[in-house]
């Protein structure tokens, strides 16, 4: 049994529940031949009064209480007796009797109640009451303060106070009491503290739940019986306004990394926002692909800043909840664009003879492609791999599944050796993506010294196109030898190439070929089909008349 619970059960044994008499006696079904007790008991546990509510067919004549020890066995001596009881309501054959002067017994104890009554037929019985008599110290409380009982956000502290006084049914006597104060705080705790030479208490606590009843109850250092008398007094938490201001209404990051999500709580107290420090405030993203929520507590200053990941796009709420001193604030909300993850795969280089690189791959967009102002792939080139990035063309993507990427692919002229990447951009919806980094290269070719003669020669003469073929490797222009090397030739007025044959070059790069003259034209050698590591080349164009 908790404390308050016993603490009303023993006001109630100690009172006798006297209270029921002062309403009258019960009216009986019909008159008894003896006369009946209704009831008895005291008036108080200090008064020393005894009232009685009887009832007969005749007028009450003789009304007499005896008083006897709780465990007192029968025939045992009573404690005492009394015979002066005076109707206060009712008739005199049915009525409310009370004693009218205090008894005075040596001990505080409950005694068991006995009650004899006669009428004016000269009826007589005997009852023992069902309650019995409480003889016991009674406690009156006065000056019980609990201010304030409306505590706020900038008033939390309640002070409680009040005065015990303790009357002795013994003397009659009314002192100060002397003993132990517990306070039931409106926070459903206990405060002790001892009564001063008045019998005074006092002491403060700070109000930390909504709502709550404040009441005392007095210890006395002795364990005699005793009424207690007290009071309640309801303590309610006044709730101020609250607001929230964002440092931004939108952001953006990366998949994977958290949102700092800022701002300024308030309350309103005293007719003015002022910052709310020490409060928490509750940060919450949700959607059909999960959750995520920050709970920071404000600074001195009211601001707080909050840490979320986010899987995708979305909206995150910003609030301040309800408490004991405050209400929940108006929602704010914070658009938060979280740029997905990409990737490119499949990355892949190809350098051709006539130093054409051809570059494609996969990009991996997730779960939807970018719009086509966004969908877009640079191929870019380095000299060494690290710097210096040059985009050498942009290519589309297609538009097929995005978990399982979508194909590009790009050509365009390049360097003879260099490092190639692809890379996309991407924008507030995609993080940017690089391929790997490949390297691809085909050593240089040149024809120099080309040259067509006699010129001018006679027709059916033979001329004579020389040169000398060089490849560029360690550095330096070294004669290519065992390379077959093409003569063209391009009739005067022709749009068109004409195969005079293969030459090989000799050891030291030189080659020459012979061809019999037949008209105006062009003349030209080409490396047209060099190894797979070897660039194509020409040498000069050289016109000859034929006269």
């Amino acid at each position: 049994m908790n404390k308050r619970v016993r603490r009303q059960s023993l006001v109630l044994g100690c009172a006798s529940v006297a209270a029921g008499l002062l309403l009258g006696p019960v009216p009986a079904a019909h008159a008894a031949t003896a006369p009946e007790l209704v009831y008895a008991a005291d008036l108080g546990g200090a008064s020393g009064l005894v009232a009685v509510s009887a009832q007969s067919d005749s007028a009450i004549t003789s009304i007499t209480a005896h008083l006897y020890s709780e465990d007192a066995a029968d025939g045992s001596p009573e404690v005492a007796r009394v015979t002066d009881f005076t109707r206060t309501s009712g008739t005199d054959q049915q009525g409310v009797w009370r004693t009218g002067a205090p008894l005075r017994l040596a001990d505080l104890a409950h005694y068991r109640l006995v009650i004899d009554l006669t009428d004016a037929d000269g009826d007589t019985s005997t009852t023992q009451a069902r309650y019995g008599f409480s003889y016991c110290l009674a406690t009156s409380l006065s000056d019980f303060q609990v201010t304030p009982s409306r505590p706020d956000f900038t008033h939390r502290k309640v002070s409680v106070s009040g005065q015990y006084m303790i009357t002795d049914p013994r003397t009659g006597d009314t002192t100060p009491a002397d003993g132990q104060v517990d306070i039931y705080t409106g926070n459903n705790t206990i405060t002790t503290m001892h009564t001063d030479a008045e019998g005074r208490f006092a002491t403060t606590y700070t109000q930390t739940a909504t709502s709550g009843d404040v009441s005392s109850w007095l210890r006395l250092p002795t364990p005699e019986p005793m009424e207690q008398g007290g009071q309640t007094v309801w303590v309610s938490a006044v709730r101020s306004d609250t607001r929230v201001t964002l440092d931004s209404t939108g952001l953006s990051v990366k998949e994977g990394e958290p949102v700092k999500i800022s701002g300024l709580a308030e309350v309103f107290v005293d007719g003015a926002w002022r910052p709310l420090a020490g409060t928490t405030v509750v940060e919450d993203w949700w959607s059909d692909m999960g959750s995520a929520k920050s709970r920071p507590v404000t600074g001195a200053d009211g601001r707080f800043t909050g840490e979320l990941k986010m899987s995708e796009t979305g909206t995150v709420s910003v609030s301040v909840s309800d408490g004991t001193y405050l209400n929940a604030s108006p929602e704010r909300t914070l658009k938060v664009t979280v740029a997905q993850k990409a990737s490119i795969s499949g990355f892949t280089v190809s350098l051709n003879k006539y130093a054409e690189l051809t570059a494609a791959g996969y990009l991996h967009t997730g779960k939807s492609v970018p719009l086509d102002e966004y969908n877009r792939v640079r191929l870019q080139y380095s000299a060494d791999g690290k710097t210096g990035w040059k985009t050498m063309k942009t290519v589309t993507p297609g538009h097929g599944e995005p978990e399982t990427g979508n194909h590009f692919k790009g050509t365009f002229d390049a360097p003879a050796k260099g490092y190639y990447r692809a890379y996309f951009a991407g924008n507030t919806t995609w993080q940017p993506a690089y391929s790997k980094v490949l390297h691809t290269e085909r050593t240089q070719t040149r024809i120099t010294d080309g040259n067509a003669s006699p010129e001018p020669v006679r027709k059916g003469r033979t001329i004579t196109y020389k040169g000398k073929l060089q490849h560029y490797t360690s550095g330096v222009w070294k004669a290519y030898a065992g390379q077959k090397v093409k003569i063209l030739f391009k009739p005067k007025g022709s749009s068109g190439w004409y195969d005079m044959g293969n030459v090989t070059t000799r050891t030291d790069g030189t080659f020459s070929k012979g061809s019999t003259a037949s008209k105006d034209g062009t003349w030209v050698a080409v490396l047209l089909y060099p190894n797979s590591t070897h660039l194509v080349s020409s040498g000069r164009e050289d016109y000859v008349d034929v006269t």
